[in-house]
């Protein structure tokens, strides 16, 4: 399928102009060796758009001939119509696609002012490629801005969770301290409770000494009178 455009050519700024009516379009669009159909049942008259359109959905070429009453001639005329327009608005957005190097930057300058019509006329145009250039260049370094943020905001983020398990493993370590440091004040206190009570068993073991000693002596006091005293004893006096 080939299609020959009208129109001439129009400034890189100018608004694309809406589409012409069906029957202009089609005017403008000359398909190559155009088809007739004779009426046929709808099932066949479907089966023939399909293989003239067969890049169109099914519900399109439906909907193209319930709409002129089952006439295939007219529902072909219609999509050719259609595809025309779509062929037609295609190249519009590629002709009005905006430069992405700077090459065609200086492209689109030389071409807006070779089809001005006058220096006022190049002026304004070169002003309006200069504008849009600086509008390109302020939206990509927006761009880039952002991203450069989000980036940013990852690291740092990042960063924060190594914070977060920082502060936890130092809290748990201080906790740990803080139980250690307890434990050893709970033995300081009680090593101090030890040292108080061991003048006192002191004077406790030196009294059990002293009292050791004189039951020392009383025994041999006694064991000495013992020996001292007669073998044998009178019946008598007992």
């Amino acid at each position: 399928m080939s299609a020959v455009y009208c129109g001439s050519k129009r400034s890189y700024f100018e608004e694309t102009p809406s589409p012409p009516p069906s029957s202009k379009r089609f005017r403008c669009y000359s398909p190559s060796n155009p088809p007739s159909w004779s009426s046929s049942s709808p099932s066949s008259s479907i089966d023939q758009l399909r293989t003239a359109f067969p890049h169109l959905e099914l519900t399109v070429l439906v909907e193209a001939l319930e709409g002129h009453g089952s006439d295939v001639n007219a529902a072909m005329k219609s999509l050719y119509a259609l595809v025309s327009a779509e062929e037609e608005r295609a190249a519009a957005n590629k002709e009005t696609a905006s430069p992405a190097s700077a090459d065609d930057w200086v492209s689109l300058i030389v071409r807006e002012v070779t089809q001005s019509t006058g220096t006022d006329d190049a002026k304004l145009r070169t002003g309006r490629v200069l504008e849009a250039l600086e509008k390109t260049l302020s939206a990509r370094a927006h761009d880039e801005a952002a991203k450069k943020f989000q980036e940013e905001s990852v690291v740092a983020q990042q960063q924060v969770e190594v914070l977060v398990k920082d502060n936890t493993l130092l809290k748990r370590a201080v906790a740990i301290q803080h139980d250690r440091q307890k434990t050893l004040e709970d033995a300081n206190q009680q090593l101090e409770f030890f040292k108080q009570l061991i003048p006192q068993y002191q004077e406790k073991v030196r009294n059990l000494e002293v009292n050791n000693y004189a039951l020392k002596l009383q025994l041999e006091q006694m064991e000495h009178g013992s020996s001292m005293m007669p073998q044998r004893f009178n019946p008598d006096v007992f």
